[in-house]
């Protein structure tokens, strides 16, 4: 038997945690189809699953840790990247109960053997398929359903900083490229990507290289880790730039004329405002609405907002500006008021951000 068939039958095999929550859902299997959303209204009944999930665990594994957090549905990075590690690889858990949870770090899947498996998000469920890719970007609300001892889903976990630092170069440019993961790094709506990619055995090669590498541990893994993620999302520009879904579209650009007012707003948004757009483009205030709002289905100030703060990340990155700077040339005449806004829609302040920045490119 080679390495390869060796690591799929270790995969395939479910350990002693996936045993467990077998028999905990054939015990109580009303939690194999009860959601349990990750907001204030059901909190009573996620400590009500933890509690019993706990009392069982303990039976069964006196001695042991309990394998999940007990304090609330929101994971930080320091639960499952342990110290100084930037990068890790988990097997989605098999049997897990559908409990919904956000984290603090980035997550990557890939489905190397679905079996009816589904990603379930606040909007809905998304039936999964073979070779899936799903981009979890930080703060993004979700589980799987993983109902199979087939079903096999390997996760990346990495620090959001690392995804920062490893891709910094790709996601400082405008293109398709940096679209992508600046949706997912930055984006606090929570978006996530899918990729299909059946039948790409380049991907699925790499995938289990990189399963293979967390496991056996080896010299400089964490780079080899990295390196290989990276050849992944290559991988998918080449392959598959344009299956990419989003669960909330970006902006298309593509329609000439939204296009043409969509670089106008880029180019002026210091001081653009709906009239002086309008008359430039010989339409009238609410013809001009209608537009904006059929091509990328918001309005004037809600798509200028996007813009300004999308052109506040680069700024930062590209610019040696002070934050009153930046405020000033995206049009904000108020600093606190850019700062609010800027926070609200990343879920960090300019300054913190700045800090990695400089931290990415001045390393100790």
């Amino acid at each position: 038997m080679n390495i390869c068939e060796r690591l799929i039958e270790d995969i395939y095999k479910l350990n002693e945690c996936e045993i467990f929550l077998k028999k905990f859902i054939q015990d109580y299997p009303r939690y194999a189809i009860e959601i349990i959303n990750a907001d204030e209204s059901s909190i009573d009944r996620y400590h009500k699953l933890i509690s019993i999930l706990e009392k069982d665990w303990y039976k069964n594994f006196p001695g042991s840790n309990f394998f999940l957090p007990t304090e609330s549905t929101y994971l930080h990075e320091d639960f499952f990247l342990l110290g100084s590690e930037n990068v890790t690889m988990r097997k989605n858990l098999r049997y897990m109960p559908l409990l919904m949870h956000g984290h603090q770090f980035i997550e990557i899947n890939y489905v190397l053997n679905s079996a009816d498996s589904e990603l379930i998000t606040e909007e809905g469920r998304q039936v999964l398929s073979d070779g899936d890719i799903i981009l979890c970007p930080p703060n993004f609300v979700h589980c799987f359903k993983t109902t199979s001892d087939n079903a096999i889903i390997l996760d990346f976990f990495m620090r959001a900083t690392t995804f920062d630092s490893v891709f910094f170069q790709l996601i400082n440019n405008d293109n398709y490229l940096s679209t992508v993961f600046s949706n997912a790094l930055y984006n606090s709506e929570g978006n996530y990507i899918l990729w299909h990619c059946k039948d790409d055995s380049q991907i699925e090669e790499l995938v289990l290289e990189s399963f293979e590498e967390w496991q056996e541990k080896k010299q400089y893994c964490k780079q080899m880790l990295e390196i290989k993620i990276m050849n992944i999302f290559l991988l998918l520009m080449r392959n598959h730039d344009k299956d990419a879904i989003f669960s909330k579209p970006p902006i298309d650009n593509t329609l000439p004329l939204f296009q043409s007012i969509h670089n106008y707003m880029l180019v002026h948004c210091q001081d653009v405002t709906l009239s002086s757009m309008a008359i430039h483009f010989g339409y009238s205030d609410r013809q001009l609405i209608r537009i904006l709002k059929k091509s990328s289905g918001k309005g004037f100030s809600e798509l200028l907002q996007d813009i300004r703060m999308n052109k506040s990340i680069q700024l930062i990155k590209t610019q040696r500006l002070s934050i009153p700077q930046i405020a000033s040339v995206l049009g904000y005449s108020s600093t606190p008021y850019f700062r609010k806004i800027f926070t609200n829609t990343f879920s960090f302040t300019p300054e913190e951000f700045q800090k990695r920045v400089v931290s990415i490119n001045n390393p100790t």
